[in-house]
């Protein structure tokens, strides 16, 4: 496997409700683990991209998006431009896992996450590499869109080091 771009797909909001995040720790991890072994590779982190997309508009966009909260029906016609920019977000991201050669799909103990879902279906369907790092290996969205999932970072490493052979 050449050094090639890595994708790291993950879990952000899961189940969390509002602005509300999951840790993401792992995501310094996985860059570290490709890095160390793949040190020419481009590693595309959807946090920091998101940053660098919205920081400016942060506020406006956090405002819109809580507004939801209180909507009974949600149409996408009606909605604040500050959440139909970030919806276009999401899309531009599931664009990029598409186009990386390989998308790493975090999704720690037994919390599902739709944003995940969505860029591991865009990556399988574009046919690139989709290495789920999960428990989740009876899932049938998990098994549908991976090509190989392993249990956890020690496992995803060891299938970096065999040049992305099954460990």
């Amino acid at each position: 496997m050449s050094a090639g771009s890595f994708f790291l797909a993950g879990l952000m909001q899961g189940a969390r409700p509002g602005a509300e995040v999951a840790d993401q720790d792992y995501r310094r991890r996985l860059h570290e683990v490709i890095k160390r072994h793949r040190p020419d590779a481009v590693v595309h982190d959807p946090a920091e991209i998101f940053a660098d997309w919205f920081g400016a508009d942060e506020a406006r966009i956090r405002a819109a998006h809580a507004g939801l909260a209180g909507q009974p029906v949600v149409r996408r016609d009606r909605l604040d431009p500050a959440v139909l920019d970030l919806i276009a977000g999401f899309h531009r991201m599931a664009d990029l896992a598409a186009a990386s050669q390989v998308c790493v799909a975090w999704l720690p103990g037994r919390e599902p996450s739709m944003g995940t879902a969505a860029e591991m279906q865009r990556a399988y369907l574009a046919g690139r590499t989709v290495v789920a790092v999960t428990q989740l290996r009876q899932t049938l969205a998990v098994l549908a869109c991976s090509t190989v999932i392993v249990p956890d970072l020690a496992a995803f490493e060891q299938w970096l080091v065999s040049d992305g052979r099954s460990p």
